[in-house]
């Protein structure tokens, strides 16, 4: 989704304006004529690559097409793709009608004034869906190159329990660490290959927001986009537990989301606890220190183990 910077209403016609301004060495009428579709094909070019560069939505995976719904809205992007489409049309209307009256008016800049401020009014009437839109693109450049149809392991559980911590272990990737909930506002992504048979396979490490133990429609945006990772991508899950509670959560609760994930989801189902430096349950589960990385390699192996490769 390689999406060109959308530029303002004022920047849009400034732009457009410039160019016209530089049209010289002709006769009156064709001047005129020059610098009004000169002002329309700059615009109408613009448009048409933002409308056009944005995404097919009936073709989009079910996963990519949940994450702009949650992060975005998919009806809202309609909806100003629809209004940037229609102010093209307009703006060439408006341009094909003007150059007419050029030819038998008496005053051309009249005429060329005229033309610029009726297609002025157009791009400030659409100015706060260009402004929506260069807000999507920046949330869209932000939404890590996820591939489909690739091994995915997705780390699940609730805020501050040590997910990023872990996602650094299993991967390159260097996500945010922080001692409050909700450090990881998006969905952030890491890689490890494990050589097999004389191939090497790589696999996806999608470390999801943090999820609370509570039901779908009472989920916020950032929990909605862990659920989306989980039904469209995940091959396994692993599922962080604090057993310390130092994360601000009680284990009830901690196992309450356990139960629900587990009933959702019929996924093979990695149960680690965190934080075996300082305590360890007796959970029968893996143990794991994110901070010394006891139990790491040993996760690796049960994650390669359930993905059969």
């Amino acid at each position: 989704m390689r999406i060109p910077k959308i530029e303002s209403a004022d920047e849009l016609i400034d732009m457009s304006f410039r160019k016209a301004k530089k049209i010289d060495n002709l006769n009156k009428k064709r001047r005129a004529r020059k610098k009004i579709h000169t002002v329309q094909t700059t615009i109408d070019s613009h448009l048409t690559k933002y409308v056009k560069t944005f995404p097919s939505f009936d073709n989009l995976h079910p996963f990519h097409y949940e994450l702009l719904d949650v992060t975005i809205g998919i009806d809202s992007l309609k909806e100003s793709l629809g209004a940037i489409d229609w102010a093209r049309k307009k703006c060439n209307t408006i341009s094909k009608t003007e150059i007419k009256r050029i030819r038998r008016s008496e005053d051309c800049d009249v005429v060329v004034k005229s033309a610029y401020g009726r297609i002025s009014s157009i791009i400030h009437r659409v100015s706060k869906n260009l402004e929506f839109l260069e807000e999507a693109r920046k949330k869209i450049r932000g939404i890590p190159s996820i591939e489909i149809g690739l091994p995915t392991v997705v780390i699940v559980g609730y805020p501050n329990v040590g997910k990023s911590s872990l996602l650094r272990h299993l991967s390159l990737a260097k996500p945010k660490v922080a001692p409050y909930p909700f450090t990881t506002t998006g969905l952030v992504l890491g890689h490890f290959s494990v050589n097999k048979k004389y191939m090497e396979h790589k696999i996806q490490v999608v470390e999801a927001p943090g999820l609370l133990d509570r039901s779908l429609p009472r989920k916020n945006k950032v929990e909605r986009q862990a659920m989306a990772a989980i039904y469209y991508l995940a091959n396994i899950i692993v599922f962080i537990i604090d057993p310390t509670q130092y994360c601000g959560y009680s284990i009830e609760k901690q196992e309450n989301l356990l139960t629900d994930v587990t009933k959702e989801f019929s996924l093979p189902i990695i149960i680690v606890e965190n934080k075996s430096d300082i305590y360890q349950s007796d959970r029968d589960c893996l143990k794991i220190s994110c901070k010394s990385g006891e139990g790491i390699l040993e996760l690796k192996e049960e994650i390669i183990k359930k993905l059969e490769l």
